[in-house]
Order: C-alpha cells, then sequence, then structure tokens
C-alpha cells in the first residue's frame, strides 16, 4: 500500500511537471494495471489498460502500456494495433523503444523486411539502443538466409515445373506416336481390306470370263457334234437309198 501511494504521487507530481492534463480516474487505473503488469498478472494488467485506452483514446501512453501486455500474451496482432496507435503521436516520449517492439512483432512474424525497417526507425531514435543494433543485425541474417531459401525454393519450383512440361510433352508425344501407330495400323487394314476386295473382284470377272469361255467352247462342241450327228444321218441315208437303187426297191 505504501510503495503504491508513492507510485501514485510520483506520478502526479510528473504530469504536473510536463505538463500534462491527466484525470484521477486515468492515473489510478494505469498505475494499478502497472502493478499487475510488473507482478506478471497480464490478464488484469491488460483489462485495466484496455479500459484506459477506451476512456483516454488520444493517450498514446496507454495504447503502448496495453500492446506491451498484449505482446507479453503472444497477442501479436492485437499489440501491433496498439503500437501503431501510440505512434500517431509525434511527441511519444520513448520512440525508440515502440520502433524496437514493433520491430520484434514482425520478427516473430517472419516478416524480416520489415523487422529490419522498424530496428532502424529505432537506432535512428536512439543510436544507443543495444537491443535495437542487436536485433538488426539479427534480422539482417535471417532476412538473408530467408531470401536464400526463397530464391532456392523458386529454382525447385522452376525445375520442378520444367520436369512437369518435360513429362508433359513425352506423354504427348507418346500419345500422338500411339495415334500415329494406330492410324497406320488402320490404314494397313483398310489396304488389305481393299486389295482382297480388288483381289475378289478380279477372281471374280476371271471366273466369269472363264465360264463364258467354257460355254462358248461347249456351245461350240455341241454344234460341232449336231453337225457330225447331221452329216452321218445324211450319209446313212444316202447309203440306204443307193442299196434301194441297186435292189430295185423303193420304199
Amino acid at each position: 500500500m505504501k510503495s503504491f501511494t508513492i507510485t501514485f504521487i510520483l506520478v502526479i507530481i510528473s504530469s504536473f511537471l510536463f505538463g500534462e492534463v491527466l484525470t484521477y480516474d486515468k492515473v489510478i487505473t494505469n498505475s494499478k494495471a502497472n502493478q499487475d503488469y510488473k507482478s506478471k498478472d497480464l490478464d488484469a494488467a491488460q483489462q485495466k489498460y484496455r479500459s484506459n485506452a477506451l476512456k483516454y483514446p488520444e493517450d498514446s501512453t496507454l495504447h503502448y502500456n496495453l500492446g506491451n501486455s498484449l505482446y507479453k500474451q503472444g497477442k501479436l496482432e492485437d499489440a501491433e494495433a496498439e503500437y501503431k496507435m501510440a505512434m500517431r503521436d509525434q511527441k511519444f516520449s520513448d520512440k525508440s523503444k515502440l520502433y524496437q517492439n514493433m520491430g520484434n512483432i514482425k520478427f516473430q512474424q517472419k516478416d524480416y523486411k520489415n523487422a529490419l525497417e522498424y530496428f532502424k526507425k529505432s537506432l535512428v531514435d536512439d543510436p544507443q539502443n543495444p537491443d535495437s543494433r542487436y536485433n538488426y543485425e539479427l534480422a539482417s541474417r535471417f532476412l538473408q538466409k530467408q531470401q536464400q531459401q526463397q530464391q532456392q525454393q523458386n529454382k525447385d519450383q522452376d525445375n520442378k515445373d520444367k520436369n512437369k512440361d518435360k513429362q508433359k510433352q513425352q506423354q504427348q508425344q507418346q500419345g500422338d506416336e500411339k495415334k500415329d501407330d494406330k492410324d497406320k495400323e488402320q490404314q494397313q487394314q483398310q489396304q488389305q481390306q481393299q486389295k482382297q476386295g480388288d483381289d475378289e473382284k478380279k477372281e471374280q470377272k476371271q471366273q466369269k470370263v472363264e465360264k463364258s469361255k467354257d460355254e462358248k467352247e461347249a456351245e461350240q462342241m455341241l454344234k460341232a457334234l449336231l453337225a457330225k450327228e447331221k452329216e452321218e444321218m445324211q450319209k446313212e441315208k444316202e447309203k440306204k437309198s443307193a442299196e434301194s437303187q441297186k435292189s430295185g426297191k423303193y420304199w
């Protein structure tokens, strides 16, 4: 209780020294939140800081304190939003620390490029900030490693895409070759069928010719036989007629 009273008096005195217009409620709530924060009761601290920040949205220190409690709880996006609220105050008392905390958030989010920018701003505001200097060098190394990994991933992806395209081309080529082979096979089958059909037609034509020839020859043979038979009958008739004349008999 004594410690709290002393802290409260110091805050009041400090507020008058810097010409800040602070209400009793804001000072008391912020002081209690600070005590919770130091005792690592982050939930209680966060609630008090948030209540104060909602009542006094123009007070950058309240947003900064709320951002710190959120950051400690791992609520990085919420903490970032509060830090950005604090950044709107161009007269914020410790910009170097504010930028450093923003850099820490970006570092944990693996956004090393923006982390470097915030650490750089922190060092511009306070070149003697050892944490920001160390974090700047660390983020620089991580960014370089990240860029190398990204380049390697891009290279691997390019190779993968090339292999995929090559495989696709090979499959396309194989498909075309199979299609060509199939077309050739079909063409050969068609040619064979056409040849077979032509051969059958030729054979049928030849058979017709031979049949016609055979019929003609048969007809000629029949005519020859009939003529010969007729000739023999005529001779037989003449013979009988001659014999009749010799015998003096006539029929």
